[in-house]
């Protein structure tokens, strides 16, 4: 490095959900060339109805406030802005610095994606330099392909493909010191961000005796995880109490870890392993990596596909008659839908903002397919609820559930929460635990007090109906409806196409997004030049852009899927939101609703990011339909994830 200030290079650094020092690109990049002003923006108004609840609040402020004492251990400081606008913070920050290069790593969630490419676009044209990296991801999604050049649309297909690719080793040392740039900006406390309400304190407060936020307890976890727990992995990860999976999926999410880090910290336990001929811990590493795998695929799938956290992937739900129950809602949010397992679930959840994976996929299953409440309903209270909320990760379990995915569930399949209780918790241990008014009911009735003889019920202290509700539904039941649901879903497919061959889909087909009816765009990721507003780097990020496919029609999964899932109406999809972050519902306040219904109001569409994606981010490269593209029939046995273990949870 130079001796003089003034020969360097002035540079801004971006810190998002990429909060360690500790094999961080840009951060690096920008300290080999010169001085650095490392700034945090927080912009609620731009969060929108992906305002983050309570319990991934508090996570942010800790890990903020570690981040901010690290920097000074290296001679600088993290600079917090709280504003209206992204654009204007960073304009303000170069001003004030006189700086002439901005640095993020990549993010790749909808709403990500659109504000990144306009702001990069906005300071190129005013002479700035823009770079951008990869620090969140083994593989970027453009570099991840099939033989034809085509993005995957199957979990086994891309995984398989990354495994076989080279991967850079991890630059493990963070910069040794840090040159900070001076200039006097407005700049606010951690307290005067916001992220904390008063009257989330006291909640909050619990937090800390389990979780430990912060880059250096996530590199200890990580460090804990891999000597002690990842040999037994194969053998624990489905046990839905106790902590016996990795617990890094907040680290991750909040970019304390390096996802590279813990795959070849794990890589190399394996390598250990085969030599030494342990089998079982070559088993838990697969396993292990294969959750790595999924978290990596939630992106590669909201990248290429950016409508995924509002329509289906397989567009195969547009007709499907959901049942958009507001108690229904509500008795499954709160836990008292009288099916223990699902209820014990959920009441963890509302309790401390965690539930574990298989845990997630038994209560988002039994909301999608035993009330049949709109997959996305139980997509945002996730988000509203978890302490790990991770957006492209629950947009990945929500869709693999609701049959949105080539190799999800199928739509038809509805699993027995009593059946699920017996296998994933056969001596009753976490029911009893979270539904303290069963403690008493025998092993052998646990899962199912409805049957339960009266005298067993009474010497229990159980009145169903009084302190344990009766069920909601019974399963046979609700598989009655699911099917009906189907079949009614297919009749007006059918009807729909009939009217369109007549010339009158207008009267029958919402044609308010005029994307043509597909099972799944093809993408072509081989070979597509960068965007023009790209500076610096051959490696920065490439932002997808869908045109107006052709009218060949892809190939189904199932003949009996459908297009595409319908948009509610404005209102009605407003009204949906609100459903699971109501104000009125006091006796629900769920961890993230202490202080983000207000917020979220800041939004005007309920569940939409910016429309016309394709109008706002330009033609990066091409999206067709091909009749070749084949839905994959392999099913994604996400049982092998957890929800601890860097996956994005979303689904098992």
């Amino acid at each position: 490095m130079g001796s003089s200030d003034s020969n360097k290079t002035k540079t801004v650094v971006w810190f998002r959900r990429d909060l360690r020092i500790e094999d961080n690109p840009a951060l690096a990049a920008a300290a080999r060339e010169g001085s650095v002003f490392p700034v945090y923006i927080w912009c609620p108004k731009e969060e929108g109805q992906f305002y983050p609840g309570r319990v991934s609040r508090w996570w942010l402020k800790q890990s903020l406030a570690h981040l901010d004492q690290s920097l000074k251990s290296l001679g600088a400081e993290l600079v917090l802005i709280k504003s209206e606008s992204t654009l204007d913070a960073l304009l303000g920050c170069i001003n004030a610095t006189q700086a002439t290069k901005v640095v993020f790593n990549h993010l790749y969630d909808p709403v990500s994606l659109v504000r990144d490419h306009n702001i990069k676009e906005k300071l190129v044209e005013l002479g700035i330099s823009v770079q951008s990296y990869n620090g969140d991801l083994l593989y970027e999604p453009w570099e991840v392909y099939d033989e034809r050049g085509n993005a995957f649309t199957t979990f086994e297909a891309y995984w398989e493909k990354c495994l076989q690719m080279p991967l850079e080793p991890v630059s493990v040392l963070p910069p040794w010191k840090l040159l900070l740039t001076s200039g006097r900006i407005a700049k606010c406390s951690i307290n005067e961000l916001g992220l904390e309400d008063e009257s989330e304190k006291s909640s909050n407060a619990l937090l800390g005796r389990a979780w430990s936020p912060g880059w250096s307890s996530g590199d200890k976890a990580l460090t804990e995880f891999i000597e002690e727990h990842l040999l037994d992995y194969s053998n624990n990860r489905l046990k839905v109490g106790g902590n016996y999976t990795s617990l890094l999926s907040p680290y991750l999410h909040f970019g304390e870890l390096s996802v590279r880090k813990v795959f070849q910290s794990a890589r190399m336990k394996q390598i250990l392993w085969t030599k030494e001929g342990n089998s079982v811990g070559e088993l838990s590493v697969t396993f292990f990596l294969r959750a790595i795998g999924l978290r990596e695929y939630s992106r590669y799938l909201c990248f290429n596909f950016p409508f995924t956290h509002e329509r289906s992937l397989l567009n195969n739900l547009k007709f499907f008659p959901w049942q958009p129950n507001p108690s229904h809602f509500k008795a499954w949010r709160q836990g008292r839908t009288g099916y223990p397992l699902v209820d014990a679930g959920m009441r963890e959840l509302w309790a401390t903002g965690w539930i574990h994976n298989r845990i997630r996929v038994i209560v988002s299953s039994f909301s999608v397919k035993v009330l049949l409440l709109p997959w996305r309903w139980g997509m945002k209270y996730f988000w509203d609820t978890l302490l790990d909320a991770d957006l492209e990760s629950d947009i990945l379990g929500w869709q693999y559930i609701s049959g949105s995915l080539p190799d999800g569930h199928e739509l038809e399949r509805l699993d027995s929460p009593e059946v699920q209780g017996s296998k994933f918790d056969p001596e009753g241990e976490y029911v009893r635990h979270w539904l303290p008014e069963l403690a008493r009911l025998p092993t052998e009735w646990i899962h199912h007090p409805w049957d339960t003889p009266d005298s067993v019920l009474k010497a229990s202290g159980v009145e169903l109906g009084l302190n344990y509700p009766k069920p909601i539904i019974e399963i046979d039941l609700a598989r009655e409806c699911l099917t009906k649901a189907i079949f009614k879903m297919w009749e007006m497919e059918a009807a729909a196409r009939a009217a369109e061959s007549n010339g009158a889909d207008e009267e029958v087909v919402d044609n308010s997004d005029r994307i043509e009816s597909l099972a799944i765009p093809k993408v072509i990721l081989k070979g597509r030049a960068p965007p023009p507003c790209h500076t610096d780097s051959s490696n920065d990020q490439r932002v997808p852009s869908f045109q107006n496919a052709t009218n060949n029609m892809a190939n189904r999964k199932r003949s009996k899927s459908i297009e595409e899932e319908e948009k509610p109406s404005a209102d009605n999809s407003h009204n949906l939101l609100r459903a699971g972050t109501s104000r009125a519902d006091e006796d629900l306040c769920s961890t993230a609703e202490s202080s983000s219904a207000k917020k979220q109001a800041t939004s005007g569409n309920s569940f939409y990011v910016p429309q016309s994606f394709s109008m706002s981010i330009g033609n990066a490269y091409q999206c067709e339909t091909s009749d070749s593209m084949r839905p994959g029939h392999d099913q994604i046995d996400l049982e092998q994830s957890s929800s601890k273990d860097g996956v994005g949870r979303s689904g098992d």
